[in-house]
């Protein structure tokens, strides 16, 4: 994918990534467990591939390309496929000029923040947004070095296929409609600054402990 982004459009101003599992309770998937004794290894390490190692690692293919400081180029490896198969070579990608900088948006919860768990549980759920969050916190760090902005943002409890199995229990003005958590973290990533790259921030734009 980064290397068809690079041939055909040389740029990306913006990434979220949305991707998360969290699992129904116990009906057909082990998480969120509620107990130590229900984890399972297989579930640990799928919910890790989805909620923070796929993240990391679109957001490692893709930040060369997100570059609005310094150098104005990026090398990186194109894949061509001819009739002998792929071949992979490297190659000067010039990058757009007088950009803003652009922004990272990570998709994480409130259940992620280790300072704010007061319940315990969630085992596989909450150690994965904790670690989104820590992978945000320091690719913050480097990535504002390149102009690049990164933040790790909770939706709230939205209307969406992973939350209809806990949908019961949530009081109906706190379940957002998708279209207002969308405009939401829209407006949080457009009013974001320097001083706000690496952190956590809710939907309103409230800042959130780690």
């Amino acid at each position: 994918m980064a290397s068809n982004i690079a041939q055909n459009y040389q740029r990306v101003d913006a990434l979220f990534n949305v991707a998360g599992i969290l699992g129904d309770g116990g009906k057909t998937t082990p998480g969120p467990e509620r107990s130590i004794a229900n984890i399972e290894r297989d579930w640990m390490e799928k919910t890790l591939v989805v909620n923070v190692i796929g993240p990391t690692m679109l957001t490692k293919a893709l930040s060369p390309l997100m570059r609005t400081t310094g150098r104005r180029s990026v090398k990186m490896n194109i894949i061509s496929e001819d009739d002998g198969g792929e071949e992979s070579k490297t190659v000067d990608i010039p990058l757009p000029t007088d950009r803003p900088p652009t922004v990272i948006a990570n998709l994480s919860a409130r259940v992620g923040s280790i300072s704010d768990n007061q319940l315990g549980g969630w085992y596989t759920y909450r150690l994965s947004k904790a670690a989104l969050n820590q992978a945000t916190r320091t690719m913050g760090l480097e990535l504002k070095r390149q102009g690049t902005w990164i933040v790790a943002l909770h939706p709230g409890t939205t209307n969406t296929d992973l939350s209809k199995p806990f949908q019961a229990n949530v009081k109906s003005n706190r379940l957002f409609p998708v279209d207002f958590t969308v405009d939401q973290l829209l407006s949080v990533c457009e009013s974001m600054g320097d001083q706000n790259t690496g952190g956590f921030y809710d939907w309103a734009g409230k800042a959130l402990p780690f």
